[in-house]
């Protein structure tokens, strides 16, 4: 009776050994695309499926939208123009060059100046997977700013953050 204990004990731990061994791991799909080319980047984007991307960025207080859209057009040889929809929250065009000559950017900013006190910029990282799709991550942000009346300096009062994740189509 104790040598079919002790084989039963040693087939069921042979058998648990084996059974997390084959379990996945997790696998992380996705790099930084650097020194992406402009015909890399043009093109329609719709928001990213895998839910577990849709975590907080960094940044305190940047709520990550699954539903945004980016559209990318080339303008001239070194620019872009990107137009961005988050339903209710986002629907803004931003313009500018990209430096193709810097072979490590993994990331674009572009910069609306709307006023003396008000500005906007849209950040993200360009990342691709080893099936050759290109994904966005980052936030649109918006500052508002006060005239400092003694030194007729700018102070940043608080912005408006909207983070999203978007796959090329």
């Amino acid at each position: 009776m104790m040598k079919k204990n002790i084989i039963a004990a040693t087939l069921l731990t042979v058998l648990a050994l084996f059974f997390a061994s084959c379990e996945k791991q997790p696998v992380n799909e996705w790099n930084r695309f650097y020194g992406y080319t402009q015909d890399d980047i043009v093109g329609h984007y719709e928001a990213n499926p895998d839910e577990s991307l849709y975590q907080d960025l960094p940044t305190e207080g940047v709520a990550v939208y699954k539903d945004a859209t980016i559209d990318i057009s080339a303008v001239g040889s070194t620019s872009i123009s990107l137009h961005i929809v988050i339903p209710g929250k986002v629907n803004k065009t931003f313009s500018g060059p990209i430096d193709m000559t810097d072979e490590n950017r993994s990331d674009i900013a572009l910069l609306n100046i709307i006023n003396n006190t008000n500005k906007e910029d849209i950040r993200l990282t360009v990342y691709k997977n080893d099936n050759g799709q290109v994904r966005f991550h980052g936030v649109v942000k918006r500052y508002y700013y006060s005239i400092d009346a003694d030194t007729g300096n700018l102070i940043l009062d608080r912005s408006d953050n909207w983070g999203f994740d978007v796959i090329k189509q």
